[in-house]
């Protein structure tokens, strides 16, 4: 499958961790599905500035982005997918796109958030959503960075 990453992180494409991650997984495109940032030029330039020189970056709202990861599911081009939430996620999943395995590796802490491991925090229907998703089949890993191990979610999960 070309989808070389599919990874939650509320910050999108930020310093060392993309650039790791894009040398880490060998991905040649990053695709953004976030409503939000679809609707806002200056955000989505300021990500496409943002991104390792030469490595394109697609932005999407959840509509147009779930019919162009599930084209570039099917193609040859090796692509990270980046989202701010959980629940867009599980939209995507609900939409048709498929996916193995969901990255959660940043969601930061505040106001009706819970930790689930390190600096991940998430609220109640974030949670629920990363609990949909793997009944229906997609495995979530907790992991940062890429050189650590990922923690499954149900072993942090405290419902």
């Amino acid at each position: 499958m070309p989808l070389k990453l599919v990874r939650v992180d509320d910050r999108l494409i930020h310093g060392q961790v993309v650039a790791v991650w894009l040398r880490a997984v060998g991905a040649d495109l990053i695709v953004i599905v976030d409503d939000k940032t679809a609707q806002n030029e200056f955000l989505r330039e300021v990500l496409v500035m943002a991104a390792p020189q030469g490595t394109p970056v697609e932005v999407y709202g959840l509509t147009e982005g779930a019919a162009r990861v599930s084209e570039l599911a099917a193609s040859p081009t090796q692509a990270f997918v980046l989202m701010r939430t959980p629940i867009t996620a599980l939209r995507l999943r609900e939409m048709g796109v498929q996916f193995d395995m969901l990255n959660v590796g940043g969601l930061g802490a505040g106001p009706g958030r819970r930790p689930l491991y390190k600096n991940i925090s998430a609220t109640d229907e974030e949670s629920e959503a990363l609990r949909k998703l793997e009944e229906m089949g997609t495995k979530v890993e907790l992991r940062i960075v890429a050189d650590d191990r990922g923690v499954p979610f149900a072993s942090v999960d405290r419902r």
